[in-house]
């Protein structure tokens, strides 16, 4: 076989297209159940050299490690004497070089390209004299790509970050934003992973045996509550190893959402007053 190493040209949506390269260096013939047998080749025919093979009862795969051509080592005796069909079917060993690098920034789509794998096997014709054919297969190559990059971040607080209480009678209550705004190109959303092991509470600054558990929610998550009333992470999240997915919306380049941090409904004998604070860690990214 020669190696083969040439640039495929792949084409998708609106006829956009790309270049990658492919090396084919192997290939596989089945034989099946047809009554062979194998022998060491002692013919080298036109080619330069020996490939690399393995063999099997039904198969032999070759390789090419080099630009100069090669021949299996193996022959392939039939059994019966007679002649007959070498082999069903041959198939490739082949490679793609830097396939993302060359639909980096390329549409969402199918992309199909294909390339033309010379061959040929030797046999001895009802003369004994070695001979061959020259064959070729198109091999086709069909990529589905669905991009997906995460290129930015912006969390803008609400007042600061500050849950400024709102007396009610005898209740305090809080509450504050953060809008989450992340640019790229989502396929299903950007995902969130939360600290589980961690209770989400507010601590007084003097006396930190005082505390206030808190909630985070999200506005359009798939789980709109993350944590509960009383600060600990939902059993949902915790199935999910505290990973959170915000879905994207119409608009695949961009996704907009708001966690909502606050508590409710704290007597006023529950809180002693002064002033009381707590941070968290949330890991964003594409996936987890």
């Amino acid at each position: 076989m020669q190696q083969v190493n040439k640039n495929v040209t792949l084409t998708g949506p609106s006829s956009e297209q790309t270049t990658v390269q492919v090396l084919v260096q192997g290939l596989e013939y089945d034989w099946g159940s047809l009554s062979n047998s194998t022998a060491i080749n002692d013919k080298l025919g036109l080619e330069s050299g020996y490939c690399s093979n393995s063999t099997t009862s039904s198969m032999t795969k070759i390789l090419n490690n080099s630009m100069s051509s090669c021949i299996s080592s193996a022959a392939i005796i039939s059994k019966s004497g007679s002649e007959n069909i070498p082999f069903y079917f041959v198939r490739p060993i082949f490679e793609i070089k830097k396939l993302l690098e060359a639909l980096k920034g390329k549409a969402e789509g199918v992309y199909v390209g294909s390339v033309k794998v010379p061959f040929r096997y030797y046999f001895y014709n009802s003369m004994s004299i070695l001979t061959y054919r020259n064959l070729s297969f198109n091999l086709t190559f069909q990529v589905n790509y669905l991009p997906e990059t995460f290129t930015s971040l912006i969390v803008t607080p609400e007042n600061g970050g500050v849950m400024s209480p709102q007396y009610g009678s005898g209740t305090v209550k809080g509450e504050t934003r953060f809008n989450i705004e992340t640019l790229g190109y989502f396929n299903t959303g950007i995902k969130m992973k939360f600290d589980t092991s961690k209770t989400y509470s507010l601590t007084h600054d003097t006396q930190t045996e005082k505390k206030i558990p808190y909630y985070v929610h999200c506005d359009t998550c798939e789980d709109q509550v993350i944590v509960g009333d009383n600060g600990n992470v939902t059993t949902s999240v915790l199935n999910n190893a505290g990973v959170v997915l915000a879905p994207v919306g119409s608009d695949k380049t961009r996704i907009n959402y708001n966690l909502t941090v606050g508590y409710s409904d704290k007597t006023v004998n529950e809180v002693v007053t002064g002033g009381y604070s707590d941070s968290f860690v949330v890991i964003f990214g594409l996936d987890f």
